[in-house]
């Protein structure tokens, strides 16, 4: 598989429409990304057509999360010469493409114990956050993604 393209999968999982409740394309899309890349997926169902996905190599220390769903309407994506735009670019699908892209670079330089935990539900229920509960491996530390203004946030509102 050639190099990841950051650029490209935050694209493509922006096109996808995702509003809570209806995850079930963006992850089976990005499931399969997952295991092209060599990771071994779990695909952990939450309701019928939607599921969290924990996409591990060898067992983590540190995890990487976010959640897939956006919040309606959907929005093209369309571009201008600074920034990408459309629905969930910023929360959360970018920060999902980021979270790959950091991994596949870990990895590339023999650091494989980085899980990535994808979540549904975020934006409405949280159904998705209570159900990863049971997912394993679990790694030592989770760094969860959601926009803060580029500030490091230290606590959240959510489920623990």
């Amino acid at each position: 598989m050639p190099p990841l393209d950051l650029v490209e999968l935050t694209r493509e999982l922006t096109r996808i429409d995702s509003p809570t409740g209806e995850e079930g394309e963006v992850c089976q899309f990005l499931a399969g990304t997952l295991e092209r890349l060599g990771y071994r997926v779990t695909r952990q169902e939450v309701s019928p057509g939607r599921f969290n996905l924990l996409a591990v190599r060898d067992a983590p220390i540190v995890v990487f999360s976010t959640h897939l769903d956006t919040v309606p309407p959907a929005l093209p994506v369309r571009e201008d010469d600074t920034y990408l735009h459309g629905r969930g670019t910023a929360d959360a699908k970018g920060i999902a493409a980021v979270q790959v892209a950091a991994a596949e670079r870990l990895a590339a330089a023999g650091e494989r114990r980085i899980g990535l935990l994808f979540v549904v539900g975020e934006e409405q229920t949280g159904d998705g956050a209570r159900a990863a509960e049971t997912l394993v491996p679990k790694g030592r530390y989770l760094v969860n993604g959601e926009p803060t203004d580029n500030l490091l946030a230290l606590g959240t509102k959510g489920i623990l």
